[in-house]
């Protein structure tokens, strides 16, 4: 006589079906990715906060006194005949378009209440000289500028720098408390504008 098979109890049987399940779900669930935490990270303030762009301490004003001399008086024609024959007072109007009459070293001039005047020679070069007077510190800020964007010359007697600023040439030099600027197209280097040079300087040191 034939036994039918055993059947497994029902506690059995959920006992399978949960370990079957659980390993079915280890084996489609992967671990927990381990990358980057995905939350942002505050930065760090840095300690380098960027400054303020430092800005240069503007320039002192120039401080001038009027310096009005007679353009008869101020160059000695006569002394300069040998550099430039016929040397001529021009009138200003009639000199206003020259070129030589242009240029930074005369505005200031110009802004201090100096005197500026142009000669004209035979040939029809012409010859522009400026005067301002300055005080001490106003005369150290202007040589200063030139020690950095000029060319020192020390053969004008006193403090001097000759350069070609739009191709005139000019002279600039200091006998305290006088600035001189001297500029011609016939100044095509140093040594070209020092007869004028000197003779202004040796006007000006008799005025006071």
């Amino acid at each position: 006589m034939r036994h039918a098979p055993s059947r497994p109890s029902a506690a059995l049987r959920t006992l399978v079906l949960t370990g079957t399940l659980a390993l079915s779900l280890s084996a489609c669930t992967g671990p927990s990715p381990t990358g980057p935490d995905a939350s942002p990270t505050p930065r760090a303030a840095s300690s380098a906060t960027p400054e303020a762009t430092a800005t240069a301490a503007p320039a002192p004003d120039l401080v001038s006194r009027p310096l009005t001399v007679d353009c008869g008086d101020l160059i000695g024609a006569d002394g300069l005949s040998s550099y430039y024959p016929s040397l001529a007072l021009v009138p200003a109007d009639d000199a206003a378009g020259d070129e030589s009459r242009d240029g930074e070293a005369l505005e200031i001039v110009a802004e201090a209440d100096g005197t500026i005047c142009t000669w004209q020679d035979a040939d029809g070069a012409t010859i522009t000289v400026g005067v301002a007077r300055f005080d001490g510190e106003s005369l150290d800020e202007l040589a200063n500028e030139l020690v950095a964007t000029s060319n020192s010359v020390p053969t004008y007697g006193v403090e001097g720098y000759f350069d070609t600023p739009g191709g005139v040439g000019t002279a600039e030099a200091f006998s305290s408390p006088a600035f001189v600027v001297a500029r011609s197209t016939t100044f095509l280097e140093p040594g070209d504008a020092e007869p004028v040079v000197s003779a202004v300087v040796n006007v000006l040191q008799t005025i006071d």
